[in-house]
């Protein structure tokens, strides 16, 4: 150990040095080796002999994984006393988290406005430890605001579905996340939501020291109704929407139907709903409040084995402490009790105390942990891989080693938590922040080691024009009619040398349409079936089935007497407008349609055409947003 200590001490000043173990963790799996650092960042990761004169770190069979990236923290900062920059970047180092993005809410004022971003940013100034980065929230009233938040660099728009227990951060309704999204489209911006519909109608309660009565008042189904509502929101805008805490398997079976549809959807948990169950929670210990709230073992189980199987993307911690007094210890009141779990510094460890007895991976812990979180919020130019050019951020870590938590020296301000006295696998020794070290098993947090940045995203991916810049002018072309028949459109459509960003690519469709002649726009008719006509349906898209995907599934569990009427109707439609009725069809029932189908013959045929046009366009955006589905 005194060895080791001196050679992280020896190039502590070195901007060009060495790194070695037998275990890194790189994207091509773990490597026996050497990560060389230039000036904080990563020069090459090497597997032969090192120049003499690099200054080198040897850590042995220690494992060198990219540093943790923790997308869900409240750090409450300014305006309270329940966390700090200070305190939470000095866990977060603790814990091999080099990245933190801070969460909207619990601070004063809450970051719903430019105005409150730069006066949280002022906060954070020269009290980081680790680079931080920050959310701004979406607020009923705070529409004008969610474009000028973009514009500085927010990594994500964060929702509450439901009462957020903070007047200033009200619960948000569809109205206002279709808003949001309509801003977001293009951008690459994910909108992120605490998904609960919290129900009129609540159950009274008996007992309020009762874990069970607290558990039942938040049932599966506030999660699952808000995660369906995400769901068709994020499949007619096309833009990425992130689940956050995800606590009820319940819902894992539309996530999987979502993401086999390509959705730019990505769902996250936290280390307690994968460590703890309610069989843990003894009545009155509301350490372990949280909403939504910890659930049964088999549910844990079920979320274990999906954060296994890829279907969760991320962990996120979820970090929300209070003071002591605000947890109601003394009377156990769960329903009083604030709602949120302090263990930020806890992440790894936690991950892989589940992961040994599941056969996880190291690699496999640093793709949740690390590459997912990079991917998801933009940062995967700097951060969440040991690969050339990336940030020199790294956690080096015993994977044999065991510990007992104890509360009281853990970094965070308030030292309440549930994981006090568990025991965990997995010890942090080092955490370097773009070559300098950060945290030292034996130096513990330097006081004086704020390296830590204030970060902005950048631009981001963008899938949609990427996939048509990486086509062919056939292919692409092809590609362009699936979306929209028109040629008129198309050829308008080609006429761009490249796209910039998904944003652009909308644009232009927006403005090729604003073009197109009635004669344009009946060609572009044409290419669709009827609505309901199954047969015609199954014919037209017999070639294109991915496309088409989710499109007319409301007719599947239509009756006959309503897909007669559709028929009839449909008949009417033509012989009065002399084209086929256009509606966006998704996510409408049968019933709906047919209700729209029955208003709009009462039309003129110009108010038709108009009509039908904007349904066209909206099923053109779905469709490109369908183009990146062979890159998923």
């Amino acid at each position: 150990m005194s060895d080791r200590k001196a050679n992280v001490a020896l190039v502590k000043n070195e901007s060009l040095f060495a790194l070695k173990s037998s275990r890194i963790v790189t994207p091509a799996g773990e490597i026996d080796g050497a990560v060389v650092v230039d000036q904080g960042v990563i020069r090459e990761v090497v597997k032969g002999e090192l120049p003499e004169d690099l200054p080198v770190v040897d850590f042995g069979d220690l494992i060198i994984s990219p540093g943790v990236i923790d997308s869900h923290v409240h750090i409450n900062d300014p305006g309270t006393d329940w966390e700090g920059f200070e305190t939470a970047t000095a866990a977060a180092a603790a814990g091999g988290i080099t990245t933190l993005i801070d969460m909207p809410l619990n601070s004063d004022p809450v970051t719903t406005s430019v105005a409150s971003l730069h006066v949280k940013r002022d906060a954070a100034k020269g009290n980081c430890h680790v680079d931080v980065g920050f959310y701004g929230g979406v607020v009923p009233g705070n529409s004008e605001q969610i474009s000028l938040l973009l514009e500085q660099g927010v990594f994500g728009l964060k929702a509450f579905l439901c009462d957020s227990g903070l007047e200033a951060f009200p619960a948000v309704g569809e109205a206002e996340l279709r808003s949001a999204l309509e801003v977001l489209q293009g951008t690459g911006v994910p909108l992120l939501a605490h998904a609960e519909l919290v129900s009129d109608s609540q159950e009274v309660v008996s007992d309020f020291r009762s874990y069970q009565e607290y558990m039942n008042s938040r049932p599966p189904e506030f999660e699952t109704s808000a995660i369906a509502l995400l769901i068709g929101l994020c499949r007619e805008y096309q833009t990425p929407v992130h689940v956050v805490h995800l606590a009820t398997a319940s819902a894992l079976s539309m996530i999987e139907s979502a993401k086999s549809d390509c959705l730019p959807l990505t769902v996250e948990t936290c280390p307690h709903y994968l460590l703890f169950s309610s069989k843990f929670v003894a009545d009155g210990d509301t350490r372990f409040k949280c909403a939504p709230p910890i659930r049964d073992e088999e549910n844990r189980t079920q979320l274990s084995k999906a954060v296994g199987e890829g279907l969760i993307d991320s962990i996120g911690s979820d970090h929300s402490p209070c003071p002591a007094e605000l947890k109601h210890l003394d009377s156990g009141d769960f329903f009083a009790a604030w709602g949120g779990i302090a263990g930020l510094q806890l992440s790894l460890p936690v991950m892989w105390t589940v992961g040994t007895a599941l056969g996880w991976t190291p690699s496999m812990v640093a793709k949740l942990l690390s590459e997912n979180p990079a991917k998801i919020f933009g940062l995967s130019n700097l951060k969440g891989s040991i690969s050339p050019g990336m940030d020199a951020d790294f956690v080096v870590w015993d994977p044999d080693s065991s510990f007992e938590v104890d509360g009281e020296q853990l970094k965070h301000r308030h030292k309440v938590s549930p994981y006090d006295g568990v025991t965990l696998h997995g010890v942090v020794h080092c955490s370097f922040l773009r070559g300098n070290c950060v945290f030292d098993v034996s130096d513990r947090v330097n006081s004086v080691s704020r390296y830590g940045q204030l970060l902005s995203r950048g631009n981001g991916r963008q899938r949609i024009a990427e996939r048509l810049n990486s086509l062919d002018e056939k292919m692409k072309r092809v590609a362009l009619e699936s979306c929209c028949a028109a040629s008129a459109w198309v050829d308008c459509m080609m006429s761009a040398p490249d796209f910039r960003s998904d944003k652009d690519v909308f644009k232009m469709a927006d403005d090729a349409a604003e073009e197109l002649t009635e004669s344009s726009w009946l060609e572009a008719f044409a290419a669709h079936p009827r609505i309901g006509d199954v047969e015609t349906l199954k014919e037209k898209y017999a070639n294109t089935r991915k496309m088409a995907s989710g499109e007319q599934s409301g007719i599947d569990s239509a009756d006959d007497t309503t897909l007669q009427r559709l028929s009839q109707a449909n008949d009417e439609y033509f012989d009065k407008f002399g084209f086929i009725f256009i509606v966006c069809a998704t996510g409408k029932s049968a019933s709906e349609m047919l209700a729209l189908l029955e208003e709009r013959l009462g039309n003129d045929r110009a108010t038709e055409i108009s009509i039908a046009a904007a349904e066209q366009m909206k099923i053109t955006k779905i469709r490109l947003g369908k183009l990146v589905s062979s890159l998923c």
